[in-house]
């Protein structure tokens, strides 16, 4: 049996001061609602997580769907997610750790930016997929 424990927020202690903090997801239903709730996520360390893709169903729902994965940096410093969804937890835990270790690239990078990098890193790692 699989097992995933999402957690929704996080604590950071530096400096003598802790702090709890969300990465906040807004989700339009349907009927034009918005939902505004703390982002569920795996955490991978103290700022590294994948998240699964949370979308609206119907007027009054929303679904987790765990067949696709993002990775995400959060943290006091600011949350920043992926601009792609990845076909996998698994991919998006290689993706992340393999973004975040890259020293040419920022979190802060633009869309464009991650995605071309995504690119090049699926050829690098001979990893089929299509962004």
């Amino acid at each position: 049996m699989s097992y995933i424990k999402l957690a929704a927020h996080y604590v950071d202690q530096s400096g003598g001061r802790i702090a709890v903090g969300a990465w906040q997801l807004y989700i339009t239903l349907n009927n034009g609602t918005t939902v505004d709730f703390p982002a569920p996520f795996v955490a991978l360390d103290a700022t590294l997580a994948v998240t699964p893709v949370i979308e609206p169903d119907g007027d009054a729902g929303v679904r987790v769907d765990f067949t696709r994965w993002s990775p995400l940096r959060y943290g006091v410093s600011g949350s920043t997610g992926f601009p792609v969804w990845l076909s996998s937890q698994e991919l998006a835990v290689r993706v992340a750790r393999a973004f975040d270790a890259d020293p040419a690239t920022r979190w802060s990078d633009s869309p464009d930016d991650i995605r071309t990098w995504l690119r090049s890193w699926a050829v690098t790692n001979d990893v089929p997929l299509t962004v």
